[in-house]
């Protein structure tokens, strides 16, 4: 089951593919393009000499933003100079404004989306423009809010309590009140009930800022600032969150309702988080030490791992894996060959959909440990404009007792 809100405002369509006359420098885009950023990056490793510095700089600072280093990406985008075509300004704009977001600056990223919509509105869409305008309307609302700032005291042992739809919830202590939040990876924000943001005091901002389900619907959603919360003796300050209508996050089939969701902005400023099998969120005050090549990047906001050679999302709010269109694309002839398809349903806030499927066993390698799903769904056609192979959930989850998230060395480990 999927609650997970996909946030509008940060995607855009853009009409041409930035090009230059070095073949090299336009494999690696292009595979950065396709958020198969552990490829670029391999790539990169082998083949940077074959590449002006201008290129160079141009290609690690959007590598750099998807392996969360986003302080040294804005560095190198500060200090760029070359002769690159428009789309490719417009794609570092882009990024510029992603990681000024997760530094917390949210005038800098107004400010690069007013240049983008100044500078490069003949490069967008009509949905490419208002997707800018949402953004700009959202970091306006939010420039004179203070940065988010956690504070962690010492190692944290937290109890995941399970909800009416299995989903892993923690208490959010604020002030002398206390609220359920779902912990999930695959949120791209915080988010949280308008009754409940009420209820907890927050700082609500009129925003009527547009975000999208899974489904591929659209809801509005004001925007709400808490000052601080605690998360055991984690402390939480500024943090911002989603402000939907209760209805969005109710669901009276099941008579169940989200209180809030803790998403990437916070889970990732905890720098490491371990779930274990037994019940509890760790935030340990030692990083676990590890050598191994990253396994995990991020889209935007969005946590994607490397598995097997492919790129899938990774969300610890989704109940099941799915495997998406181009897995079926890349595997077509194996499925159609020895599955027959079913319909299917799945969903979050903003509606359900569905969709024709097959339903496989398949195995997978993560960090040299084989896991099997029997009944593993595979989608036929694209949810979305999705470029990975799937989004890996809590069946593959559960298979371990313990897993590790490090948002700064990057990589999801599994014991």
């Amino acid at each position: 089951m999927k609650y997970t809100i996909r946030l509008i405002c940060l995607l855009m369509t853009i009409n041409c593919v930035g090009q230059t006359n070095n073949p090299g420098f336009n494999k690696i885009y292009s595979l950065i393009m396709q958020k198969d950023f552990f490829h670029a990056k391999s790539l990169y490793d082998s083949s940077k000499s074959g590449l002006s510095s201008a290129q160079q700089n141009y290609l690690t600072a959007l590598l750099d933003n998807a392996f969360n280093q986003v302080s040294l990406s804005a560095q190198r985008i500060a200090s760029l100079k070359g002769d690159f075509s428009d789309s490719l300004w417009l794609e570092l704009y882009r990024i510029k404004e992603d990681n000024a977001a997760k530094m917390y600056n949210y005038k800098a990223a107004k400010a690069t989306v007013q240049t983008m919509l100044q500078q490069y509105k003949y490069l967008l869409s009509p949905d490419g423009q208002d997707d800018l305008k949402n953004s700009l309307h959202m970091w306006t609302t939010l420039e004179h809010t203070p940065p988010q700032r956690v504070v962690i005291n010492g190692t944290n042992k937290l109890r995941i309590k399970k909800d009416k739809a299995g989903l892993n919830n923690l208490d959010a202590v604020v002030g002398k009140d206390t609220a359920d939040f779902i912990f999930d990876t695959g949120a791209n924000m915080s988010t949280i009930s308008l009754s409940t943001a009420k209820r907890l005091h927050m700082q609500i901002l009129p925003a009527d800022i547009v975000v999208g389900a899974i489904t591929g619907a659209s809801v509005k959603a004001q925007l709400g600032v808490c000052k601080q919360f605690k998360l055991g003796n984690i402390e939480v300050n500024n943090a911002v969150f989603l402000v939907l209508a209760d209805s969005a996050l109710a669901f009276p089939q099941i008579n169940y309702k989200i209180e809030g969701i803790l998403g990437y902005p916070v889970i990732s400023a905890l720098k490491e988080v371990q779930l274990t099998q037994d019940g509890y969120l760790i935030v340990p005050e030692k990083e676990t030490a590890i050598h191994s090549t990253p396994n995990m990047a991020i889209d935007r906001l969005s946590p994607l791992i490397f598995i097997d050679g492919k790129h899938y999302t990774f969300d610890t709010g989704a109940d099941e894996t799915f495997l998406y269109a181009n897995f079926f694309e890349a595997n077509k002839a194996e499925i159609s060959a020895n599955y027959k398809p079913v319909n299917i349903r799945f969903g979050g806030a903003g509606g359900k959909t569905q969709q024709e499927a097959y339903k496989i066993r398949h195995h997978f390698n993560i960090m040299e440990k084989d896991i099997v799903l029997d009944s593993v769904p595979v989608l036929k056609d694209k949810i979305s404009n999705e470029m990975v192979y799937g989004n890996i959930g809590q069946d593959i989850i559960r298979q371990f007792s313990r897993m590790t998230i490090n948002f700064d060395k990057m990589f999801i480990k599994f014991d």
